[in-house]
């Protein structure tokens, strides 16, 4: 049960977050808005057009704002707590700040799981339908963005395909891998150098059939052997994802055909990791608000506006580095992705500590 006390600290944090969430959210949609307006001009686009396009980009732009939302109400709320003299009041009836910190930091593990949940369920939904009302509006596919992934279904067997390059006009896979599902179980991976788009069917060149769907593994090579895939080139340009577009299981999938190939999984493991260690920051935020809030003055908005600002510029400093190193393999993919989460959670420990 919830005691009377974590009742009125998460009280105090709740307002402002949703009031945080708003106002992030209207900032990084103001820089999206802008990009919209000229895009709607120069493809004489309708209201209705540019309002669903705006909405798209919202759970995108959700994810980002709900931990510096917490970090802003965790910050003002202690703040506010601690100028009008209820912590003093709080440990002088025997209340612990460790006690005291309770809902704060609960409050951030919820905002983690929403956050962590939209990012894996909703944000994926949501960018495929940007790019699909862009595509119809139009005409054309989005630029380029990468690899390939995606699946076909046909009775009881799933394919999964990979590609690590995709030429230009999408008529040509290069490094393709194929994992057909059969039952619920890997029946077989077709491992083919390319791919080409020929008289409306696709031809992989060059590679090997691993079978492994009787009692022994076997291994059949082909110089040229028909695909089942169905889409078309222009339908194959449109999947294209960069790691960061891809969600947990996209790129759990594709880490482990990269591992059967022999290729490097670092880049796959960074952003892997950062899919957990992003909406974890929200706890970590709410751990280094608690000690900064019990300081003089840090009620005032402006002051914790200011504060929330600087803490998520430097956050996002230590991403951005971390990651580029976690990507060219100069730091292991699970401490480049988490460092940043370390670095501020360390702080706030040290600074708890002292204040405590």
């Amino acid at each position: 049960m919830i005691s009377i006390l974590d009742r009125y600290i998460l009280k105090q944090v709740t307002g402002i977050f949703l009031f945080g969430i708003g106002l992030f959210t209207v900032m990084l949609e103001a820089q999206n808005l802008f990009v919209l307006v000229r895009f709607a001009l120069e493809q004489h686009l309708g209201p209705g057009v540019m309002l669903r396009l705006v909405v798209l980009r919202l759970p995108y732009f959700l994810v980002l704002s709900f931990p510096m939302a917490l970090l802003l109400g965790a910050l003002l709320a202690v703040g506010r707590l601690a100028d009008h003299n209820e912590v003093v009041a709080m440990r002088t009836g025997g209340i612990s700040l460790a006690r005291m910190a309770v809902p704060v930091l609960a409050a951030g593990a919820l905002v983690a799981a929403a956050s962590l949940a939209l990012s894996e369920y909703v944000v994926p939904l949501a960018d495929q339908r940007y790019w699909d009302e862009v595509r119809r509006v139009t005409g054309q596919a989005p630029p380029a963005r990468g690899y390939l992934l995606f699946r076909e279904e046909e009775g009881a067997r799933i394919s999964v395909y990979y590609a690590r390059r995709v030429s230009e006009d999408g008529a040509t896979l290069e490094g393709v891998v194929v994992n057909q599902e059969e039952a619920g179980r890997l029946a077989r991976v077709i491992v083919a150098d390319r791919a080409r788009f020929r008289e409306g069917q696709w031809i992989f060149q060059d590679g090997i059939v691993h079978d492994l769907s009787g009692p022994q593994r076997l291994e059949v090579r082909f110089k040229h052997l028909v695909a089942g895939i169905r889409r078309t080139p222009r339908e194959i340009l449109a999947e294209r994802k960069e790691p960061a577009d891809m969600s947990i299981r996209e790129l759990l999938g594709y880490i482990n055909v990269l591992r059967r190939t022999g290729e490097s999984v670092a880049r796959y493991l960074v952003w892997l990791h950062s899919r957990i260690a992003l909406p974890i920051s929200s706890i970590t935020f709410a751990l280094l608000a608690l000690p900064l809030g019990l300081r003089p003055h840090r009620s005032s908005s402006s002051i914790g506006m200011g504060l929330t600002v600087l803490i998520v510029l430097v956050y996002y400093l230590l991403f951005t580095v971390f990651m580029a190193l976690g990507e060219t393999g100069r730091l292991p993919a699970a401490l480049a992705a988490w460092l940043p989460n370390l670095f501020v959670a360390g702080v706030g420990g040290v600074l708890l500590w002292r204040v405590r």
